[in-house]
């Protein structure tokens, strides 16, 4: 055991599985790196549909930062582009500045000046992309409640200002109008059902593709190579080519199964919310699983024993950077890097986009179709050259393998001498026998016993020798071996 201990191999899985629980503790830690964890160009859209000048008021005062995190604002003209975009999947939310908003802003302050009668604060409306997930959307709403809310102090202490230097008292109703002059209203602008499972089913569905591909790969090739020698006990292997052939088909059955298990449980089972054609949803799923399998089967040819450790981390990189359990802006920027590059992200945008979005590809199915597509094809490209490497070399071998049979019968098993040759038609003339006739008769004698033996491959080999040799070979090879068998 100690000589066992000192050989490095030996050590190799130990000081391995630390290094991959290190980049793993390196790769969580920063995703749930707390409440505090500052965003990034969070998009958001605000729209001045106004026709006076306290609109633009709240387009000067937009947070471009509030604690450490960032915006990113696109201002449209009109609701309906504002609509356009967040059904798109282009922003989170969305604060809409109505034409009137400049006037209800005046009736109010002249309520309060006259104090006849009870008015309403104006209204500003708030809309909500609830198709980006639970945590996005709560962030572009409470942004989007704190601009509001703002806005609307701003405003009481205008009026309050205005109100003391006249010196007016307000009712109690008023005096609560002028502490919130500015109200909103709050909509989903996509209509989806409750069962949403908060957002995180193209997640889920996206990370089960991930790891079926992760697994599945590994285990289809594990038991091939079981099955393969279950065969060579039996005499009849499969070569290497064949065996990844199998792989391949395996890989497509699995990603067929795997993805109608998907749609039963989720849709059937769990009655999640679909806005597009189940069936759509299965191609893209087929489509996932597929690509995943065959990105891991690549991954473990080029790296060969090492592939499991390059595995992992696309896949749980892949996960934490999918922009599926915390929006892309909430990421650190070293995970923001591996979404682009990374094929979880494409398969949960694309999934959201059928699921939420009714299968837009504006919403992010088509940079998804595009860039999975890259990852099936360079895949797939490098399997089908490694069938061919590997059907190139069994085509040598066989050829080399000939070569030698063909060798051993040319130089071991003509018995013929020149003068006998010269009484035959050409075309059943042999060589000279060589001058070692003694191995040439071990030789026969061999092959006699393997032929005895049953032994389908040497029935084979003896059948071609015995093609190539005519009847007087044939007799003189026997007569030989008669002869030497006397001689014991």
């Amino acid at each position: 055991m100690k000589r066992l201990f000192k050989l490095s191999s030996t050590w190799f899985p130990i000081w391995c599985i630390l290094l991959l629980m290190l980049i793993m503790v390196g790769v969580y830690i920063p995703v749930f790196g707390g409440t505090n964890q500052n965003l990034s160009d969070v998009p958001l859209i605000i729209v001045n549909e106004d026709k006076g000048k306290a609109g633009d008021a709240i387009l000067l005062n937009l947070i471009k930062t509030q604690n450490g995190n960032s915006f990113k604002w696109d201002v449209v003209k009109t609701k309906e582009k504002a609509l356009s975009d967040l059904k798109n999947n282009k922003a989170y939310g969305a604060l809409v500045i109505p034409a009137d908003y400049s006037k209800q802003l005046s009736q109010v302050h002249d309520l309060l000046i006259s104090g006849n009668g009870v008015g309403k604060p104006a209204t500003l409306d708030i809309l909500l992309n609830e198709g980006v997930g639970q945590s996005a959307s709560l962030i572009a709403s409470n942004t989007l409640q704190t601009v509001v809310s703002a806005t609307s102090i701003g405003v009481s202490s205008h009026f309050k200002s205005e109100l003391n230097q006249k010196g007016i008292t307000l009712s109690p109703m008023n005096a609560f109008l002028l502490d919130r002059p500015v109200q909103f209203t709050t909509k989903n602008v996509l209509g989806l059902p409750v069962k949403l499972n908060k957002g995180m089913t193209p997640f889920v569905m996206s990370i089960i593709a991930s790891i079926a591909g992760l697994v599945g790969a590994n285990m289809i090739r594990g038991y091939l190579m079981k099955s393969n020698g279950i065969l060579r006990e039996k005499g009849s292997p499969l070569p290497e080519s064949q065996i990844l052939k199998a792989a391949l088909l395996l890989a497509i059955l699995l990603a067929f199964c795997g993805s109608v298990i998907l749609q039963l449980s989720v849709f059937g089972f769990f009655g999640s919310a679909h806005a597009s054609s189940i069936w759509y949803i299965f191609l893209f799923s087929f489509f996932c699983c597929l690509t995943m399998l065959f990105l891991f089967k690549a991954v473990a040819l080029l790296f060969g024993g090492w592939g499991i450790l390059v595995m992992f981390p696309i896949n749980f990189m892949g996960i934490f950077s999918s922009g599926g359990a915390f929006p892309l802006s909430t990421l650190p920027p070293v995970h923001r890097l591996f979404s682009f590059i990374l094929p979880t992200r494409y398969m949960v945008d694309g999934m959201r986009a059928l699921l939420y979005y009714q299968g837009r590809m504006e919403a992010g199915l088509r940079e998804a179709l595009w860039a999975l597509s890259i990852y099936f094809v360079i895949s797939l490209a490098i399997i089908i050259a490694f069938i061919s490497i590997e059907q190139k070399r069994e085509k040598q071998h066989v050829a080399a393998k000939k070569a030698e049979k063909v060798g051993l019968v040319d130089n071991e098993l003509h018995y013929m001498q020149p003068a006998e040759q010269g009484k035959l038609h050409p075309s059943h003339q042999v060589k000279q026998a060589p001058k070692n006739t003694a191995k040439n008769d071990e030789y026969f004698r061999q092959a006699l016993g393997k032929l005895e033996e049953g032994r389908e491959e040497d029935s084979k080999y003896l059948k071609k020798i015995y093609e190539m040799m005519n009847d007087e070979d044939f007799r003189n090879a026997l007569k030989s071996l008669r002869d030497k068998d006397n001689d014991f």
